[in-house]
C-alpha cells in the first residue's frame, strides 16, 4: 500500500468523524440529547447482523452492513432531513447525492467507485440487499422512538397513520421485516406514542 493511499484513508476517517456531529430528530434512550448519524448507522448495521439468520439465505449480509455504514455519510455536508419534513424531502435526494459524491471523492478511486455503487444500490432499493438495507434504515427510527417514548413523534405531531404511510412501502417485501414492523406498530398503539 502506498503512502498516498494510506494518507487518503486516514484523512477520510478523520472527515467521517463529523458524522458524530450530524444531529437527528430522535432522542437517545436517556433523553439527554438527540441521536447522531454515526449512532444511527451503527444501530442499523446491528439490525442486519442480528436478523441475518432469519433473512433469505442468498442475501449478502456483508454488503447490507457496508451499505448501512455508509448510507448517511453524505449528511456530513447535507445535514439530516427528518422523515416527516415535507419541504426538506423535496430536495433531499439531490442534496445528499451531491454531498455524498463530494465526500467519496476524498477516497482512492477504487473505493470512491465502490462506495458510490453501494450508496446508489441502497438509494434505489431495487436489489434484495438494497431493499433490506433500506428496510433496516426505516425500522431503526421507529425503534429509537419506542426507546425514547415517542418524543420526536409527539414534538413534530406525527400520527400513527403518518408513520405507517411513510414506512410500510419500504418494509412489505419480506415477512420477517413485516413481523418486526407489526411488533413495533402494536407497541406504538399500546403505549399511545403516536
Amino acid at each position: 500500500m502506498t503512502s498516498k493511499r494510506i494518507n487518503q484513508l486516514i484523512n477520510f476517517l478523520k472527515e467521517i468523524d463529523k458524522a458524530k456531529l450530524v444531529e437527528r430528530k430522535v432522542l437517545i434512550s436517556d433523553l439527554s440529547r438527540y441521536e447522531n448519524d454515526a449512532e444511527h448507522s451503527w444501530h442499523t448495521a446491528m439490525f442486519a447482523l442480528l436478523f441475518k439468520d432469519d433473512l433469505p439465505k442468498n442475501l449478502d449480509i456483508d454488503k447490507i452492513i457496508r451499505m448501512l455504514l455508509i448510507h448517511d455519510l453524505g449528511e456530513i455536508y447535507a445535514g439530516d432531513t427528518f422523515a416527516f419534513d415535507g419541504e426538506g424531502k423535496k430536495t433531499q435526494n439531490k442534496r445528499e447525492m451531491k454531498a455524498t459524491k463530494k465526500l467519496f471523492r476524498r477516497l482512492p478511486k477504487d473505493l470512491n467507485q465502490e462506495f458510490l455503487k453501494l450508496y446508489n444500490e441502497y438509494e434505489e432499493a431495487e436489489t434484495p440487499e438494497g431493499k433490506f438495507a433500506k428496510s433496516f434504515d426505516k425500522l431503526h427510527p421507529i425503534l429509537q422512538n419506542l426507546i425514547s417514548g415517542g418524543q420526536a413523534w409527539k414534538k413534530h405531531k406525527v400520527s400513527y397513520e403518518d408513520i405507517d404511510e411513510h414506512k410500510r412501502q419500504f418494509l412489505n417485501h419480506d415477512k420477517t421485516i413485516m413481523k418486526v414492523y407489526n411488533i413495533f406498530l402494536k407497541e406504538i398503539k399500546r403505549r399511545k406514542l403516536a
